[in-house]
């Protein structure tokens, strides 16, 4: 009995020895098969996680000037990267980049709630440091100094 591939869509008739086949044997489907295979045993596996890291650590002590040797190799693909790179730099620079509905503009007003404290000036792609912050309002002033109760 036929069956459509899970990759290609076109029908196929499964091995018998296969019972749960759901991939046809033309070798990009059964690449998309693996693929599907390790992304769901990284996902749920910690010890397989735990070894393809290990693993990889060990290939790239290995390899050190891999992909030093590989730009070399590929110009084309490096002064797309650097371009790539350049404007990602750029985007993160940018305030217009980001959404910010709850900046305050003109008005000296805080909303009390939980923020995101972040350092600025700081040139990070990834904010590490960021800290969760509360602020609630003791007292309202007029704008000039603090106002007592």
């Amino acid at each position: 009995m036929e069956k459509p591939c899970r990759c290609c869509k076109k029908g196929y008739i499964p091995h018998p020895a296969v019972p749960n086949q759901s991939y046809c044997g033309r070798p990009e489907c059964q690449k998309a098969r693996k693929r599907q295979w390790q992304r769901e045993k990284l996902a749920k596996d910690s010890a397989y996680r735990e070894n393809q890291d290990a693993a990889q650590r060990e290939w790239c002590s290995r390899n050190k000037d891999y992909w030093k040797s590989y730009r070399k190799r590929n110009p084309a693909y490096a002064e797309r990267n650097r371009i790539g790179q350049r404007e990602r730099n750029q985007m993160k620079r940018s305030k217009s980049r980001f959404a910010k509905m709850d900046e305050l503009r003109g008005e000296n007003l805080v909303i009390p709630g939980r923020y995101r404290l972040v350092p600025l000036g700081k040139q990070m792609i990834a904010k590490m440091d960021e800290l969760i912050v509360e602020i609630g309002v003791v007292s309202r002033g007029c704008g000039i100094g603090v106002q007592g109760p």
